[in-house]
């Protein structure tokens, strides 16, 4: 079998595939976003003074989801019920950017942890339950393979239901579906 055929280097003068430079295009649009005054003010809509100790906090923002109150930097402003999209081709451009600067109402902020549970479930298309569940199993299953086995062991499972990567997954989703209900 041989090497897979590299895309062909068309954009910036022959340095980027059609790829690259559709990342880069989505990159200096996210980028000009940040400056967006809707995205600004959505900000400004969840926040409030700080209560805590910590003198050189002013601000703290509310999560939309869960209602926690985090610093600036824990948070994320995301595009809601209106997803910014993707841009997969050079047609998607104009309604990706159409979306991306769009109005404070398509705005909500979130706490970084529930946004990358609601960024896993559009992409797996689950709820918002089995996203926070398979986030869990995700990051438990990166840990050492003996640290896995062990846990699932502990669980009454055998080494034969975990030969493998696929299987110590499914099992630590079951012990965690199990467990979170």
């Amino acid at each position: 079998m041989g090497k897979k055929d590299k895309a062909p280097l068309t954009r910036c003068n022959g340095t980027m595939t059609e790829s690259a430079w559709l990342a880069w295009v989505r990159s200096c649009l996210r980028s000009k976003s940040l400056r967006w005054a809707p995205r600004t003010t959505a900000l400004e809509l969840a926040r409030r003074p700080y209560r805590g100790t910590n003198k050189l906090q002013k601000w703290e923002y509310k999560c939309a989801i869960c209602s926690g109150w985090f610093k600036a930097k824990e948070v994320v402003v995301d595009h809601y019920p209106k997803p910014a999209g993707s841009i997969l081709c050079v047609a998607d451009i104009g309604e990706f950017a159409n979306n991306l600067f769009c109005e404070v109402d398509n705005l909500r902020v979130l706490c970084s942890t529930d946004h990358d549970v609601v960024t896993l479930m559009d992409k797996l298309g689950i709820t918002f339950e089995q996203a926070a569940i398979e986030k869990d199993v995700i990051a438990f299953c990166k840990k050492n393979v003996k640290e896995v086995v062990d846990f699932c062991v502990s669980y009454g499972y055998n080494q034969s239901q975990l030969s493998n990567t696929d299987k110590r997954r499914a099992v630590v989703r079951q012990i965690l579906q199990e467990h979170t209900n």
